[in-house]
């Protein structure tokens, strides 16, 4: 307890001291403590390293030149005119059904395919009736398979056929 006790009482004289007026006296100095601050302007010099530093840059101006030639605003970009195949075509077919309602295959048909119009449809229906089959288009693969799913899952079916254009 008594080093509490001893803390206290030296916290309580501090903040005493510190707030309570006492005489402060101001004394100038005459001589300078050390060389570097005095008003003669003299002192020590800087002392210069040892050793020196020697940088050296190296730029490949060549590199520079190749790569502001292939790429300046006022030259059009000449890209390499790639031969690109078209894609295989297939071809889609109705095929004829006794059960079919011509009414649903001709909705069907329009819904479906994006270029089909209903006197279209009823054409395909006509002669998928009396020839057995009727040619619809010329579709690149994924398209022709995506119409033949749809029309096959169609509520009644609707019987299609994707061909090769090759065959």
């Amino acid at each position: 307890m008594a080093p509490l006790q001893t803390l206290l009482c030296t916290i309580g004289i501090t903040a005493a001291a510190a707030f309570s007026p006492a005489h402060i006296q101001h004394t100038q100095r005459t001589h300078s403590l050390s060389p570097l601050c005095s008003d003669k302007g003299g002192g020590s010099a800087i002392a210069a390293p040892k050793t020196k530093t020697v940088t050296t840059t190296v730029t490949k101006q060549k590199q520079k030149q190749e790569q502001k030639k292939k790429f300046q605003p006022s030259d059009p970009d000449t890209f390499k005119q790639e031969d690109f195949e078209d894609a295989p075509m297939f071809r889609l077919f109705l095929i004829g059904d006794e059960g079919y309602d011509q009414e649903h295959v001709v909705t069907r048909l329009v819904e479906i395919i994006e270029d089909c119009s209903e006197d279209n449809g009823a054409g395909y229906f006509k002669s998928a009736y009396q020839g057995g089959e009727a040619f619809i288009g010329k579709y690149p693969r994924e398209i022709a398979e995506t119409y033949a799913e749809q029309l096959i899952r169609s509520e009644p079916i609707i019987f299609m056929d994707v061909r090769d254009d090759k065959d």
